[in-house]
Parts: structure tokens; sequence; C-alpha cells
């Protein structure tokens, strides 16, 4: 059985509404966490979440990767216990994002425990790919442009280098050479 684990989650992206972006956020991670409390702080560009689960690393990761890995998103992931922890925080902040207890900000896990967690995700997936609203016809897709140059790259023979053709005048002789080999020749030396 895994133990719990926490995690620091740094999200970097300008947004026109940073409460609502980080709300989203964090009700979107409570589907991994393990605990009633989600502790998040934003800023203009910034938010910050600590969350605790028994989820694997990789399992957190491909998760994080899944809501937070599109557009201009950047984020860091951190496991971190207390004792290994370092930072420079003002004390309310701090006491909030590290506390252990229940947060000013209660999301609506208890909504989303009664779904299937496969449910959640394709909601979640749903969501994002309704955002972007891709259409594949939109792209121009030129397969046989592509066959082609692939093609003329195989079949484009390789010019031999200037060891090759002195090695080849080495052990054959100058009159060994073929005029497109004697060409090269003449660039190199050029």
């Amino acid at each position: 059985m895994n133990n719990l684990t926490k995690y620091i989650l740094f999200v970097f992206a300008k947004n026109d509404n940073p409460k609502e972006f980080t709300e989203q956020i964090a009700e979107e991670l409570c589907v991994i966490s393990d605990t009633p409390n989600l502790n998040f702080y934003f800023g203009p560009e910034s938010s910050v979440f600590t969350i605790s689960t028994l989820d694997s690393h990789q399992d957190v990761k491909d998760y994080i990767d899944m809501i937070l890995g599109v557009g201009d998103i950047m984020y860091v992931l951190l496991p971190y216990t207390s004792d290994n922890l370092s930072y420079g925080l003002p004390k309310k902040i701090s006491e909030h994002l590290f506390n252990d207890g229940i947060s000013d900000f209660m999301s609506e896990k208890s909504k989303l425990s009664d779904k299937s967690e496969f449910e959640v995700r394709k909601m979640i997936q749903d969501e994002i790919k309704e955002s972007f609203m891709l259409n594949i016809e939109d792209f121009d897709f030129d397969y046989d442009e592509e066959e082609d140059d692939i093609k003329k790259i195989k079949n484009k023979t390789r010019s031999p280098s200037l060891d090759e053709l002195l090695d080849k005048i080495k052990e054959k002789g100058l009159n060994s050479l073929t005029e497109k080999e004697l060409t090269q020749l003449n660039k190199y030396s050029n």
C-alpha cells in the first residue's frame, strides 16, 4: 500500500481571471486528493497548490500532465515533506499552504467521489477538448508530398568524405576515382 505523499504544485500562466482559473485547477486536483483539504494561493500569473495523495508519483505526474499539459501553462510538481522544504513566505500564506487541517477552500470532492475516476477524467478531457475546439479538417496534411521527400532523401547518393577519397587513392590509385569523385576531391581542395 502506498503512503500518503504531499506535493507542491507551482502553476504559471497568464489569465484574465486568476481566482477562477486557480479554483478550476483546484477542483480538478480534488480527483487525486486523499485528504479533505487542498490548499492554494494565487497571484496575477501564478498559483501554488499543496495536495496529499496515496497515488504513485507517476500517476500524479500523468494526471497533472493531462490537466495542465495544454496551451501556455507551465508548471512544476514536487513531492515534499516538512523537514526537507525551505521557503520564504509570509506566515499567513505559509500556514495556509502547509497546514494539515481543513483549508478555507473546500472543493466539490464529495460530489466528485460519487462518480467513477474514469467518468471524472473523461469529463475533464471533454472540457479541455471543447476549450480548444480543434477540427482535424482545419489542418492541411499532405502525406504524398512527405512521402516524395522521403523517397528523394533515400535515393540521394551521399558524397564521399575526403578521408574516403584519400583511402581509395591510397588503395587503388588516382585513376580509380570516378568523375564525380574527382569533382568532389577538387571541391575539398578549394
